[in-house]
C-alpha cells in the first residue's frame, strides 16, 4: 500500500525532511505542529493559550487537507514546555474535542525559541 502526503496551502515548507501529513489507507498521521503563524517571522505567538489555539488550528487545517476532521482523531501527543500549562491545555483540549476525546499522551520537554507547546495526531479517515 502506497503512502500519500499532504501539506496545507500557504503553510511554510518543513524545516527538515518530513511530510506534514501522511496517509496510508485509512490511517492519517499529522506531524508535530508548533504555534508559528505563516508570514510572521518574529517567533511564536505570545501566551500559552494563544500558542495552543494556533497549534490546534494548524492540526485542523492539516487534517482537512486529507479529508479528515477532529472527530476522526484517535490519538493526540502533547508536548509541553511548562508543567503549569497543563490545566489550560486540558481546557482547550475539551473545547476542541468535546465529549468524545481521543486517546492522549502528554509529556514535558524542552522546546526551543519560546515555544510552549507542540502536538501531533493520528486519525482514521473514511473507515
Amino acid at each position: 500500500m502506497l503512502s500519500e502526503t499532504f501539506s496545507a496551502p500557504g503553510a511554510p515548507a518543513p524545516a527538515a525532511r518530513y511530510s506534514p501529513v501522511v496517509r496510508r489507507g485509512p490511517l492519517l498521521a499529522v506531524s508535530g505542529q508548533v504555534p508559528f503563524v505563516p508570514g510572521r517571522l518574529d517567533g511564536p505567538v505570545p501566551g500559552f493559550r494563544e500558542q495552543a489555539r494556533a497549534v490546534f488550528t494548524h492540526l485542523q487545517e492539516l487534517l482537512g487537507t486529507a479529508g479528515a476532521a477532529v472527530s476522526d482523531v484517535l490519538m493526540v501527543r502533547m508536548y509541553l514546555a511548562r508543567e503549569e500549562d497543563f490545566a489550560a491545555m486540558n481546557e482547550l483540549f475539551d473545547e476542541v474535542f468535546g465529549d468524545v476525546a481521543p486517546a492522549r499522551t502528554t509529556v514535558w520537554v524542552h522546546l526551543p525559541g519560546g515555544l510552549r507547546i507542540e502536538a501531533d495526531v493520528l486519525a482514521v479517515v473514511g473507515a
